[in-house]
């Protein structure tokens, strides 16, 4: 269970860094997906805030990382922040964006991971990655999975120096992970027949006003990309937590960023009043504070659950949590990495 019982759906990620400013304090923090008044940001002033000495910051897009560079540096100038590109739309640019931070000798070790980038096209069609991938898969899981994996030598630096379990990778998951399993049968979304146990459980997106619909499901797809989320935290763990690496995934909730408010703005009334009636609207510090929870409770081991939600150790669906279904995600993914050629 998580240290402060306290900490609940209110809770902000400045109060959590305040709380934890011992974990906190003069780690190498790194966070994927930063671009100002997003969730990104709110994390790397939290991290600064508690006393980090360097926050690595990462995006796709050079302009707003400076703007993201700037506007932080200037209100924690006693933390170093560095830009680092990151293209989640291709596998190789993921393993290129790692390579950078390897060959780096000013990072001689990253004590904490947070996987925040990520994408809902919400309604789009179809889109593949340059890998020819569903994008939600490729990018949410498939090159996160090819930029944290080839970064496991820092966070083994880290670790040799840390208390058991202070070095950390966070996966920012969604509790869409109810929608759906791991399609193993058609992980690609080609059309390809389903096992009764991959299926789409409609619960939540009937109550949400989607109908169903035989074609593409976007919704469908950025939960499969949330379940491998927590899979992937889970397997993680399994093979780094004897080094003391410990991984979790948090449900950040409904929060009003830059980038949720665009998915958001093509969805229906009915739909936006179906997303209503499972959370309430948080802001980006308050949406950012679980994964400040797991990231930075001395507390919490992945005995006790590697899901979070609300600043507190929660349930997820059977399938996100079944050590079985993660062994098998993950040799899955480096199939895929391996067929691709990612060097």
């Amino acid at each position: 269970m998580a240290s402060n019982a306290s900490f609940g759906k209110e809770t902000g990620a400045l109060e959590v860094a305040k709380t934890f400013s011992s974990q906190a304090k003069g780690k190498t923090i790194l966070i994927t997906g930063v671009s100002t008044g997003g969730i990104g940001d709110a994390l790397a002033q939290a991290f600064a805030h508690g006393g980090a000495s360097t926050v690595i910051i990462t995006g796709r897009s050079d302009t707003k990382l400076d703007a993201a560079m700037k506007s932080l540096s200037a209100a924690y100038p006693s933390t170093t922040f560095r830009p680092l590109k990151l293209d989640l739309n291709s596998l190789q640019a993921a393993a290129d964006a790692a390579k950078k931070i390897l060959d780096d000798a000013a990072i001689s070790e990253i004590d904490i991971i947070v996987a925040n980038a990520g994408f809902n096209t919400v309604v789009a069609p179809r889109e593949v990655t340059t890998d020819n991938i569903e994008s939600h898969f490729g990018g949410n899981h498939l090159a996160h999975f090819v930029f944290i994996t080839r970064l496991i030598p820092k966070l083994r630096a880290a670790a040799k120096k840390n208390i058991a379990g202070a070095t950390r990778v966070v996966m920012m998951s969604s509790a869409a992970t109810f929608i759906s399993p791991i399609r193993f049968s058609d992980w690609n979304f080609e059309g390809k027949p389903l096992a009764d146990d991959e299926k789409t459980d409609r619960t939540m997106l009937d109550m949400m006003g989607f109908e169903y619909t035989d074609k593409f499901e976007p919704t469908v797809a950025y939960a499969q990309s949330k379940t491998a989320n927590i899979l992937f935290a889970l397997e993680l763990s399994k093979r780094l937590a004897s080094e003391g690496i410990f991984s979790f995934a948090t449900h950040p909730g409904l929060v009003s960023s830059a980038g949720a408010n665009a998915s958001l703005s093509k969805l229906s009334k009915e739909q936006i009043d179906g997303f209503a009636k499972f959370a309430v609207v948080k802001t980006i510090d308050v949406g950012s504070a679980t994964s400040m929870v797991a990231a930075l409770d001395p507390k919490l081991t992945p005995e006790s659950g590697v899901y979070l939600d609300d600043c507190q150790i929660a349930n997820a669906p059977a399938w996100a949590t079944d050590a079985s279904s993660a062994e098998r995600l993950w040799k899955l993914s480096e199939e895929i990495i391996g067929q691709k050629g990612v060097s």
